[in-house]
C-alpha cells in the first residue's frame, strides 16, 4: 500500500479513521465497524513479500481460536482491493512498556503477571503459542485489565509447517529464549522464558541481559551462556520467591521452567 486508506472504507463496511502504530509488516488503524456501530482496530498488511501474506493470515487463524478476557479479540479478517485486513477489538489504554518506564510495585507486577500468565495458559491450552511476548505487547486497559497482543508470529504447536525457515530468528532478541537462538522453534516454554524477561524488567527496571553498546551478539551470547544476575542484586526489596521464581522462568533448559 502506497496511499494512506484513512478516510476510506474497506470491505464495504469498516471506515478507517486514523493510525494506531505501525510495524514490519502491517499498520493498524482505529476505525469503526459500520455495520455494528462499534470501534475497532483494523491491521492493514503493508509487506506482501514472500510468506508474509500466509504469516498473516497465520495470525488471523491463531487469533480467532482464542477467546479469552486477557487476549485480544479478532472479529474478522480477509482481502479487499488486494488489500489483506484483520479486523480485531481495539484495545487502548498503556502498554506495559509505559509502566515498565513509570515504575511499577512487586505488587502490581504480581498480580499483571497472573493475568498475562492466565491468558497463556489459555493459548497454550487450544494449542497456540505466541512467539513474541514483550512490553509493547501487552496493553493494560484503563479498566486495569490485561490484554495480550499481537499474535502476529504465533503457531499452531501441531502444525510444523509454521516452523522457521533454516536460519530465521522471529522475534524481538532482548525477549527471546536461548534455544531459538540455536534453531529450534518456539514452544510453551520458550514463551514462559519472555514471561520472565518481562517480569524482570517490571521489577528492576533493567533487562537481564544488556549491552551498553547495543551489541546484539553479545546480548544473544549472554542469553546462550550467562546466568542473570538475580533481580534482588538490583531492587533489594522484591522478595525472595518472587526473585527465584523470575530465575526459574529464565532457566537455560526449558525443562527446568515452570
Amino acid at each position: 500500500m502506497s496511499a494512506s486508506p484513512i478516510g476510506s472504507v474497506l470491505a464495504g463496511r469498516y471506515r478507517i479513521d486514523s493510525l494506531i502504530g505501525s510495524g514490519g509488516m502491517a499498520d493498524v488503524y482505529r476505525g469503526v465497524d459500520a455495520t455494528l456501530d462499534r470501534p475497532v482496530a483494523v491491521k492493514i498488511l503493508t509487506d506482501r513479500s514472500g510468506d508474509i501474506r500466509q504469516r498473516f493470515l497465520r495470525e488471523a487463524r491463531s487469533m480467532a481460536r482464542l477467546n479469552h478476557a486477557n487476549i485480544v479479540s479478532v472479529y474478522d479478517a480477509g482481502e479487499s482491493d488486494g488489500i489483506s485486513y484483520i479486523i480485531m477489538e481495539l484495545a487502548e489504554g498503556r502498554t506495559l512498556r509505559n509502566l515498565i518506564d513509570e515504575g511499577s510495585t512487586a505488587e502490581h507486577t504480581i498480580s499483571l503477571f497472573v493475568e498475562l500468565c492466565d491468558a497463556l495458559e489459555y493459548a497454550h491450552g487450544q494449542g497456540v503459542i505466541h512467539r513474541d511476548i514483550k512490553p509493547s505487547n501487552i496493553m493494560m486497559l484503563p479498566s486495569g485489565v490485561l490484554k495480550v497482543m499481537d499474535f502476529g508470529l504465533a503457531r499452531r504447536t501441531t502444525d510444523v509447517s509454521m516452523s522457521s525457515q533454516a536460519g530465521e530468528i522471529v522475534g524481538t532478541i532482548s525477549y527471546l529464549p536461548p534455544e531459538r537462538f540455536l534453531g529450534r522453534a518456539g514452544d510453551v516454554a520458550g514463551d514462559l522464558y519472555s514471561v520472565g524477561v518481562v517480569m524482570y524488567e517490571m521489577l528492576t527496571g533493567h533487562l537481564p541481559f544488556e549491552s551498553a553498546e547495543e551489541d546484539l551478539v553479545a546480548v544473544i551470547f549472554a542469553h546462550i551462556n550467562e546466568p542473570p544476575q538475580p533481580p534482588r542484586s538490583h531492587v533489594p526489596s522484591i522478595p525472595e520467591a518472587l526473585d527465584a521464581l523470575v530465575l526459574r522462568l529464565l532457566a537455560k533448559d526449558p525443562a527446568q521452567r515452570p
